[in-house]
């Protein structure tokens, strides 16, 4: 196998046996809206929407928003502080994404008071905090590491 040459001119590290995993999660989600097209004949629109906005909304919001955010931290953030910044923006973005439903108050109903009982935005702020709390105890052991002289990225 060849490894193609980078940006920088620097050959590209081989590629993880583990690469497969990192797909498996849109595979799944498009393949259930498929699964669903295919098989729900009543109710083709919703599924077909639904693999359109996947779709669409990963190639075009999603990808250009996480290589625009790799790309600044790249440029702008020094070495010893690009791995916690990317850790934690990853986070970030998974929380969000996976609160969206709860943030956004659907299912609360005066009728049925158990559907969705807490306050859900203090819960979101609180996971973000220890998130961020986290990445920076991570940089400080990596500055502090760095100026021992150990290279940071040997973690």
């Amino acid at each position: 196998m060849t490894v193609a040459p980078t940006l920088t001119g620097a050959p590209a590290p081989a590629p993880s046996p583990y690469r497969w995993a990192w797909y498996l999660p849109g595979v799944v989600a498009v393949g259930w809206g498929v699964y669903g097209l295919l098989t729900n004949v009543p109710e083709r629109f919703p599924y077909a929407v639904f693999v359109a906005l996947a779709i669409i909304g990963h190639d075009l919001v999603l990808a250009p928003i996480a290589v625009a955010a790799g790309w600044l931290l790249g440029r702008v953030a020094p070495a010893v502080l690009r791995a916690p910044l990317q850790v934690g923006l990853f986070g970030t973005a998974v929380l969000l994404v996976a609160a969206t439903p709860y943030l956004s108050g659907r299912g609360v109903s005066a009728d049925v008071p158990s559907a969705l009982p807490f306050d859900y935005r203090a819960r979101v702020l609180v996971l973000l905090a220890v998130l961020w709390a986290v990445m920076a105890a991570w940089t400080l052991v990596r500055v502090g590491r760095s100026r021992r002289g150990r290279p940071a990225a040997q973690e």
